[in-house]
């Protein structure tokens, strides 16, 4: 009987201490979750990518001073021709300068013109005084010398008185009349080099006043940005009535050339890029090009992977989309 006790008191003891562990468990705090570590799957093969089309060889044109921009007359994406006017800097000041300049070589002009007919005028004048002068001169010689003669035959008592008087009288008059078409001559000569050297002069100052305005229309040629090749307008800076800088106006637009090499610029995510390998081959994709382009992974640069490949339509332009399929290495 004793033994049996001790059985039932055992195993009373053991359902209270599963009884125990069993609240014991229930109040014991769950077990956190572990964290699942994101895991990134690459692409495998070929991945196509979208980018723009760029030209790979472009030409940036300025201008020789800084200024404000007074208008742009061309596009970006429109084709230019060379010589074309692309641009056009404020040019009220030059503008101003060059008609001063103008007005003053034209008054220039015409005063010389002007003057140039006074010479001839004068010049006429001056060879008849001087022909009459000379005409008055050999008649003034001969009276001096029959005058001459007369008092050599008066004081010798072979002429008469009156003959004699009048000899004198005669050379008096030629002498007279000659002195004064000399002068006369003489004056008209003066007045001929006078006014050649005034047409001298003239000519020296609008010669300075043709380079006044060489100058002003080479700063107004200057102002003008014209295209020194044929090609596409792929960027400008700044906007009309703005202001630029040294900077800006060494490189105020952008022309595209050689129009077959062109490229496009593509944006891969970081674990693609790391799969674009440089000399990889491509296939480019353009809108209303019923073919596939061949190109060629022509380098990483820093975030972007960029693709060269030659086109044979100008159809496909810079500044447009294109799809890129490119062949991922493992």
């Amino acid at each position: 009987m004793r033994g049996k006790w001790v059985l039932i008191s055992g195993t009373i003891v053991l359902a209270a201490a599963a009884v125990g562990a069993l609240s014991l468990m229930r109040r014991a705090p769950a077990p956190l979750p572990v964290p699942a570590v994101p895991h990134t799957e690459l692409p495998s093969g070929d991945i196509s990518l979208q980018g723009t089309i760029q030209a790979q060889h472009v030409v940036p044109v300025g201008v020789a001073v800084a200024g404000e921009i007074e208008s742009f007359e061309v596009e970006v994406g429109q084709e230019v021709v060379e010589g074309q006017v692309l641009a056009r800097l404020a040019s009220r000041g030059l503008e101003s300068e060059r008609e001063q300049a103008r007005k003053a070589v034209e008054n220039g002009q015409a005063k010389i013109e002007n003057m140039e007919g006074q010479i001839m005028q004068a010049r006429l004048e001056a060879s008849r005084a001087r022909a009459e002068a000379n005409r008055s001169r050999d008649q003034y010689e001969r009276s001096e010398k029959a005058a001459q003669r007369q008092r050599l035959l008066h004081g010798q008592g072979a002429t008469p008185r009156l003959t004699y008087e009048k000899s004198q009288r005669d050379f008096e008059n030629a002498q007279k009349e000659f002195q004064s078409l000399d002068e006369m001559a003489r004056q008209a000569e003066e007045r001929v080099g006078t006014i050649t050297q005034e047409v001298q002069l003239i000519k020296n100052s609008l010669a300075d006043k043709r380079r006044e305005l060489d100058d002003a229309s080479a700063g107004l040629a200057a102002a003008e940005v014209r295209s020194p090749v044929a090609g596409i307008l792929v960027g400008r800076r700044g906007q009309p009535g703005q202001s630029i800088g040294p900077e800006e106006a060494r490189e105020l637009v952008q022309i595209a050339v050689d129009l077959a090499s062109l490229q496009v610029v593509l944006d891969p995510e970081p674990p693609v890029l790391v799969r674009i390998k440089p000399g990889a081959p491509a296939m480019v994709f353009v809108a209303d090009v019923p073919e596939g382009l061949s190109g060629t992974v022509k380098e990483i640069k820093g975030t972007q992977a960029i693709v060269e490949f030659v086109s044979p339509s100008p159809m496909v332009k810079p500044g447009i989309t294109a799809q890129v399929k490119i062949r991922l290495t493992l």
